[in-house]
């Protein structure tokens, strides 16, 4: 799944900042300066070549993704749920699915619109332009629906999804366009006129990173504060410590980006020193293939963390009742719902489970029955038993007999209907008895 969400996240935003960068760039830098016929052939196919493999491998992965997650929802393999049609209802029945198909709309859209933007003439109509940035924007903003924006109730069920899509966006507006520049600086540095259009669209580039930089600062800070929500949630959370590396990856790029604008940028577009400027564009290009390998790293991180329950999920208690002093509580989050888990007590001996089930908008999941199950740290079968529904939705497993402290697998199977199931597990901490 991590894989199939880092490989998507990246082709969507490869794809989306090829089209950026053709766009807002590198096509008017060659109309301001008197464009290079050789410069252009040179660099239109390796720009094309990207943006057609990262569709062919955004819908790849996605597809992967989407028997993945419909695997993970129902707890079967993934042969299986096409032979049963869960795949179908998955994408039909679920906000997941829904978004999948949007974004694979939006794919095929932008698909149409690649051949007029990179074609090889030197014009496009600008309503062609402004359609195929419009699409490739939307097409990284419509990742947003299959993050943990979804979900969140009142002025969060807005705010949060608009940061998300923002974020994006100019992930791909500063992420997606630098190896395409990259590319760019290492085709201009044969004649002055190569050069004067590489410091055209180094002027540019400049300017929209900015831009990118302040909307990925700021929609950060916003999801940081729904995804954390303290600092004792980033800093005492696995999901946290994630968090804390992408951020300080993010203000390293910041760094290396701010020594590219104010100290190699003007020595690159300074015309009295034509070895001064190549060497400038050399440095550039180099830094932007330093910045987009951290980029990678971003998203791989991100794939990791679209995985895991929140940080501010992770001291998150059943909202029907506190958790008692003395029980283990795990937070299980996926794709297809939310349970919390509360063993009491959480030690060596007889304990008692109490299970509260909701949907990813954390409502009530009606289950028609739900199998509890313990696996042990260390050697031995695990306990399983049918858990009944209290009178306040809440799921009771009593009568366990744990032996062993360490690290349990909680596994929790709720039976939907008659063909759909969820599968939720995680693990959770037994102590030693007193």
């Amino acid at each position: 799944m991590i894989y199939a969400r880092a490989v998507h996240f990246a082709a969507a935003i490869m794809a989306a900042g090829v089209v950026f960068f053709v766009i807002l760039i590198v096509a008017p830098a060659l109309r301001v300066a008197k464009e290079s016929t050789e410069l252009r052939a040179m660099l239109w196919p390796r720009l094309a070549f990207m943006a057609v493999f990262g569709l062919v491998l955004a819908v790849g992965s996605g597809a992967v993704w989407l028997f993945l997650a419909a695997a993970s929802m129902s707890g079967e393999g993934p042969n299986e749920v096409i032979s049963d049609g869960t795949v179908w209802t998955v994408l039909s029945q679920t906000h997941f699915g829904l978004a999948w198909i949007a974004r694979f709309i939006l794919a095929c859209l932008l698909a149409g619109f690649l051949a007029p933007l990179l074609s090889a003439r030197h014009g496009r109509s600008p309503w062609i332009a402004a359609l195929g940035l419009l699409v490739a924007a939307a097409l990284v903003g419509a990742l947003a629906w299959s993050g943990h924006a979804l979900g969140d109730q009142g002025a969060a069920g807005f705010v949060h999804p608009a940061a998300d899509v923002a974020h994006l966006i100019a992930a791909a507006a500063w992420l997606g366009m630098l190896i395409p520049l990259a590319l760019l600086l290492g085709a201009a540095d044969q004649d002055t006129a190569s050069l004067a259009i590489a410091r055209a669209a180094i002027m540019r580039f400049s300017a929209f990173g900015v831009l990118a930089v302040g909307t990925l600062l700021l929609s950060g800070i916003i999801n940081t504060w729904y995804l954390a929500g303290s600092i004792a949630a980033l800093t005492g959370t696995y999901y946290g410590h994630l968090l804390l590396a992408k951020i300080a990856l993010f203000f390293a790029m910041l760094a290396i980006a701010a020594v590219n604008r104010l100290y190699l940028t003007p020595r690159a577009v300074q015309t009295g020193n034509l070895g001064l400027a190549q060497r400038a564009l050399h440095q550039l290009r180099r830094n932007a293939l330093i910045e987009a390998l951290a980029g990678v790293t971003i998203i791989c991180l991100v794939a990791m963390l679209g995985t895991l329950p929140p940080a501010v999920h992770a001291h998150h208690a059943p909202s029907s009742a506190a958790v008692p002093a003395d029980a283990s509580f795990v937070h299980i989050h996926t794709e297809a719902a939310m349970a919390d888990v509360a063993i009491e007590p959480g030690r060596v001996g007889q304990v008692h489970a109490t299970i509260h089930l909701s949907n990813v908008e954390e409502e009530p999941l009606a289950a028609r029955g739900v199998t509890f199950s313990m696996a042990p740290p260390g050697a031995g079968a695990p306990i399983m038993r049918a858990a009944e529904q209290d009178s306040d939705g809440s799921w009771q497993v009593s009568d366990l007999g744990l032996w062993e402290p360490g690290n349990w697998i909680v596994t929790i199977d709720a039976v939907l209907d008659a063909s759909n199931h969820v599968v939720l597990s995680a693990p959770i901490v037994i102590d030693p008895a007193p």
